[in-house]
């Protein structure tokens, strides 16, 4: 056997997802939304081992090795810039449960039902596509070549079929990148991945005009107050629970416990928030009812959170005084516990 010559960047290595109809059942194909990540991470793959060493011996004999990878949870965690796009609003839509173009975390919001095996071998139906999603880590040569073009393949796919996204925070800082909104996803799958697909992978690609930026947003809010806002984080941890067992890994998944929506901001200090402190400390059982975080950014990835409380107050030295803030969202039954403006 020859030593092979070719060599890739890893820059080369694409990500791309699309929503399934049938929960675990990979979509790989050519009809794919490619992701703007940072950079493309390599998976936790959560192999079960054992290596032990047994009676009988004072070494691990090949005997006693042990290794399982059907059951486990497969995690992907990504990082990049946020796109107007299909791809990249899936990721939002799916930890929300909400598809429409502007999501929100509703205040009696329940997660989907979602069977990977109904008991019969086959896999359930989502009652949405995008209840469960496929994401695949592309290899260098394994994206659709396009016409005229000769598919080569050196490198492997990676496919992650049966994905929940189970943290999603959303941020951006006025003085990085223009103030370029920037998400950061973790998703997790309960179904055996492939990870030596050689499926000509692609569809359609991330473009550079959609992304959304700080210096367009109009209104800034923290605790009802008209604050000058340097930066935010908004992150969104709804984590999953997986059940049951199946010759391709966990026979379902459903969401934890608590549904937690909280953010983090900067904001100056001058005559408009000097009390903030004040408020923070003095809270007691009062909820805030209105405009407890509003990053006002028309179809921009705006963020609305209107019930909640703070949960962290602090001055911040730098070239100003500033605060740095903190609060959870809470639920009043009626009023969304937060609302993205991201539909063009």
């Amino acid at each position: 056997m020859s030593k092979s010559a070719k060599a890739f960047s890893p820059r080369e290595f694409t990500c791309w997802i699309k929503g399934e109809s049938a929960a675990g059942t990979s979509v790989i194909g050519t009809s794919m939304f490619q992701l703007d990540v940072d950079s493309v991470s390599y998976p936790t793959l959560n192999v079960t081992q054992a290596l032990d060493q047994r009676n009988g011996a004072r070494v691990l004999k090949n005997a006693d090795f042990f290794q399982d990878n059907t059951l486990r949870v497969v995690e992907l965690s990504l990082s990049g810039t946020m796109h107007e796009d299909t791809g990249h609003q899936l990721l939002m839509q799916n930890i929300c449960n909400d598809y429409s173009g502007n999501p929100e975390v509703s205040p009696t919001y329940a997660p989907p039902n979602i069977t990977y095996e109904d008991g019969d071998g086959s896999a359930g139906a989502n009652a949405t596509a995008g209840d469960t999603m496929t994401v695949v880590i592309a290899g260098a040569d394994e994206t659709n070549p396009g016409t005229g073009n000769v598919q080569v393949s050196n490198s492997r796919n990676l496919v992650f079929p049966g994905m929940i996204c189970t943290n999603f925070v959303l941020s951006a800082d006025a003085g990085t990148e223009g103030g370029r909104v920037k998400f950061t996803a973790t998703l997790q799958s309960g179904k055996k991945p492939v990870l030596n697909d050689a499926t000509a992978c692609g569809g359609t690609y991330y473009l550079g005009d959609n992304t959304k930026s700080f210096n367009t947003s109009t209104e800034h809010l923290v605790a009802g107050l008209e604050v000058v806002m340097s930066n935010f984080t908004v992150t969104l941890d709804n984590p999953a629970a997986f059940y049951g067992m199946c010759g391709t890994g966990y026979e379902g998944v459903t969401r934890g416990a608590e549904f937690a929506v909280t953010f983090d901001t900067q904001v100056k200090y001058d005559s408009v928030t000097k009390d903030l402190v004040h408020t923070f400390d003095t809270q007691g059982s009062t909820i805030i009812d209105e405009n407890l975080f509003q990053f006002t950014n028309n179809n921009a990835f705006g963020v609305d959170i209107d019930n909640g409380v703070l949960t962290n107050v602090a001055y911040s030295e730098g070239d100003l005084m500033m605060f740095d803030v903190s609060g959870k969202a809470t639920s009043d039954g009626s009023t969304v516990l937060v609302e993205f403006d991201c539909n063009e």
